[in-house]
């Protein structure tokens, strides 16, 4: 087989509402998008820097046609094919001006046999007419009218294409059209590889798999299991016949995948190769694996039903994050990118991450960062929030791309669970669609029939019908079974009610805060940060989010600044302490939860959002609330009866024996001490009651350089100290050391270096420091920058919100 990338293309508009001057041929880079041609030709800005939404929505509504000329291979070959690895999204294609193609699905790929028309030419002529997708979505619901959520106005659940480029309540609405993915000609003497089905598992020893069909000539399939270093563990041959043969090989020497934080992530290359008839290799292919059990557990008890995966016979509490597109355009995410993104969930103590519905089915280069980090993968299928047709057309590209989704995925040892889409089936009962659809079809065949069929035959994971789900005819949404979303917490109560809930497994909670403070500003081309901002508002995508945002602010600080750094401060401290008063607290949960997957760990563009990440890879101070919360050991001061009580967590496999100290503060600022022996026992939890003097308002617990806190107040109650530190430091070239000394007790400090310095990272934040206390900030930053910086300026606290609200209050009585 040879592969010969197209990578001359020319775009040009079909007709307006584009500018005539974009009616002439200009050149475009493939994979790519109208959008991003646009970006490069000088035509628009990028919406994920400065760029306005609203000044770009002629994009979408133009035809555009994509152009280049393919040539005949040089070398000898018997048959030649055009593959399309994605085309977004509604397209006609064409061969010297012949139609060859109609394309209707992101999702999949396309391949035109070119044999006969190199037989005649040796150069052909490739047109690609797209037509908006927004126009062809809006035809298809005036037909068959499908309930969706009422803020997106285009009728995304119309069409085979990525939710979310229609505008998500995180994201803007580009609906744009293009490549997205590669063009080959392939071209090929006799064998060719049709399919390749690679499964690792466990028997009596690790074992491995392999299936194939074949057209042409081929005579024997040979195998060999190779490990990092090279070592080659094993070997198998098999016939081919009847243009099929099967290899299965004990790899007895090889080592135990396990998720991050539970072991090792090794991975063995499998190396494939078709012999031909005259005994010489006649093409040759290769999956990287795993070897590794998963396996959901929903086991009946007295509530309902459990949900806990088990990955080679242990339970592993799902330590997670949502993953959305990381580029409103998914061509420009690298394999690097990916790398990047994904370590962060891993050092924020991330053992999974789920592939939400609305995007894509993410590139090769996501799927090895999660194998090599050791993240278990949730796949959602491609359906989000609405009911979406089951025609027979539909239903056959549905079957296409399921089925090339399954294949390309299914030899991953990160792979854990198939997900048939998000919030569809809630949607069906809870969101008053029936009475919409008047008993026709919205989409319960794909995930009650079609999606699950597939799975059991392509694959031989678990699968369900989607998230979130429960089972035995529950509520979609029941926190008794199955998988739950909370998200009465974000729209409509506060933060702490997130221990009201008792999830079985917690596929999706979130809390919004700011993207960092350069990214935002570079945004908006501005110099300060204020939530009326039109600029800002933009970045704004949530229903009513200004209003839920600034609701949580009222709840938890006395007259809440309304701009700059400390609006800034105070939404990013906000969001820090959901994420860790909902994650600590489904931990606390122990055995009746089995997981939380927190929405969001990334952004595809300058956002206020749910998001831990934004979308210039900054960590929000919320990322390392999630990394407390994700620590393997970790301490969990809960209320039990009015009464303090820790909870301490070791999701290690040592032991975990010490002692541990605890005060309790008061309003006078003194305290009470006292030391008590503390042991827990390997991938287990103590609780143990907190002594609490009456009037204290404040718990510390420390144990082993982990502290926990708890206010037995509320925020709105508590009555900090005028924000008194004292600020020393050092600092060389791409590096400082700041340390802080609390005079008083300093509730939350962190230290704002991105204020100064952009793409500063700070290590810790969100410190409280008692009376006398110090913690030193290690501070990093890309080399050659000035760090001319005044460091005490850009330590905040709560105290220094207090002290900017007892100001303004002075300021009002006077």
């Amino acid at each position: 087989m040879n592969t010969q990338l197209i990578s001359d293309w020319t775009i040009e508009a079909a007709a307006p509402p584009a500018p005539d001057h974009l009616r002439q041929p200009f050149p475009v880079t493939v994979p790519g998008s109208a959008h991003s041609a646009l970006i490069a030709h000088g035509e628009i800005d990028d919406l994920t820097r400065t760029g306005r939404e609203q000044d770009q929505r002629w994009v979408a509504r133009t035809p555009w046609i994509y152009r280049a000329k393919v040539r005949r291979p040089a070398h000898p070959y018997e048959r030649a094919a055009l593959v399309f690895h994605g085309i977004d999204t509604v397209a006609v294609v064409s061969v010297d001006g012949v139609e060859r193609l109609r394309a209707a699905n992101m999702f999949r790929s396309y391949e035109i046999d070119l044999t006969e028309d190199f037989a005649a030419r040796e150069q052909l002529e490739v047109a690609v007419a797209f037509t908006p997708a927004v126009e062809v979505a809006a035809a298809a619901d005036a037909l068959n009218p499908l309930p969706r959520p009422s803020e997106y106005v285009d009728a995304y659940n119309q069409l085979r294409k990525m939710a979310c480029s229609f505008g998500w309540d995180w994201g803007p609405n580009t609906a744009t059209c293009g490549l997205w993915q590669q063009v080959e000609l392939k071209s090929w003497i006799g064998a060719r590889l049709l399919s390749l089905d690679v499964r690792a598992g466990l028997g009596r020893h690790p074992r491995v798999g392999v299936a194939i069909t074949v057209t042409g000539s081929v005579a024997a399939l040979a195998v060999e299991v190779v490990d990092a270093a090279g070592t080659v563990h094993g070997g198998a041959r098999a016939d081919v016949v009847d243009g099929a043969a099967r290899c299965d090989l004990d790899v007895p020497a090889a080592d135990l995948w396990w998720p991050a934080g539970e072991g090792a992530q090794p991975l063995y290359d499998v190396l494939v190769t078709l012999i031909g008839v005259n005994g010489q290799p006649a093409e040759h292919a290769s999956r990287r694996v795993g070897f590794r059990t998963v396996e959901l557990v929903q086991q009946a008890d007295a509530r309902g039903r459990s949900f806990e995966l088990h990955v080679n016979g242990r339970r592993v509490w799902v330590r997670g994050v949502n993953w959305i597109p990381d580029d409103i355009f998914p061509e420009r995410v690298t394999a690097a990118r990916y790398r990047e993104r994904l370590t962060q969930a891993t050092e924020a103590g991330c053992n999974f991450v789920r592939v939400w519905g609305g995007g894509r089915y993410e590139a090769d280069g996501f799927y090895d960062s999660a194998d090599e980090l050791g993240l278990l993968v949730m796949q959602d299928f491609l359906f989000a929030c609405a009911a979406y047709p089951e025609d027979g057309e539909t239903k056959a590209e549905v079957v296409a791309e399921a089925t090339e989704a399954i294949t390309r995925l299914r030899h991953r040892a990160s792979l854990a669970l198939w997900c048939g889409g998000n919030e569809n089936l809630w949607g069906y009962v809870d969101w008053n669609w029936q009475d919409v659809l008047g008993g026709r079809p919205w989409g319960a065949g794909y995930y009650h029939e079609v999606l699950p069929a597939l799975v059991g035959s392509l694959d031989d994971r678990p699968y369900i019908p989607g998230s979130p789900f429960s089972p035995d005819g529950r509520h979609p949404n029941s926190p008794d079974a199955g998988t739950m979303h909370l998200w009465d917490v974000w729209n409509t109560l506060d933060y702490a009610h997130y221990e009201d809930a008792a999830p079985r497994f917690a596929a999706e909670f979130g809390y919004q805060g700011p993207a960092t403070w350069p990214t935002l500003l570079a945004a908006i081309d501005g110099n300060t940060l204020d939530p009326t901002d039109p600029a800002l508002l933009e970045h704004q995508k949530a229903a009513d989010g200004p209003a839920k945002l600034q609701a949580g602010l009222d709840r938890h600080f006395p007259h809440p600044p309304a701009d700059g750094v400390g609006w800034y401060f105070a939404g990013a401290l906000t969001q820090a302490r959901a994420v860790a008063r909902g994650i600590n607290h489904f931990r606390s949960l122990g055995d009746e939860c089995g997981g939380a997957i927190y929405w969001q760990l990334n952004d595809c563009w300058p956002a206020i959002s749910w998001s831990v990440v934004d979308s210039r890879g900054r960590r929000k101070l919320a990322w390392y609330a999630l990394r407390a919360s994700f620590a393997a050991r970790l301490l969990v001061i809960t209320m039990t009866d009015g009464r303090p009580t820790l909870v301490a967590l070791n999701d290690t496999d040592e032991p975990w024996y010490t002692t541990a100290a605890v005060q309790a503060v008061l309003p006078s600022g003194a305290d009470s001490a006292e030391q008590f022996a503390l042991g827990v026992a390997p991938r287990s939890s103590t609780r143990l009651t907190l002594p609490a003097p009456p009037g204290a308002q404040l718990v510390v617990v420390d144990v082993d350089g982990h502290r926990a806190t708890r206010w037995l107040i509320d925020d709105l109650a508590v009555d900090l100290p005028a924000h008194d530190v004292d600020v020393s430091s050092v600092a060389g070239p791409g590096w400082a050391s700041v340390t802080v000394r609390a005079r008083g007790l300093a509730r939350d400090v962190c230290l704002l270096a991105e204020l100064a310095l952009p793409d500063a990272v700070v290590e810790p934040q969100l410190v409280t420091l008692l009376a006398g206390e110090t913690v030193t900030f290690a501070v990093t930053w890309p080399a050659g920058v000035d760090a001319s910086v005044a460091w005490a300026d850009l330590v905040w606290t709560d105290n220094r919100l207090r002290d900017m609200a007892r100001v303004w209050a002075s300021a009002d009585r006077s």
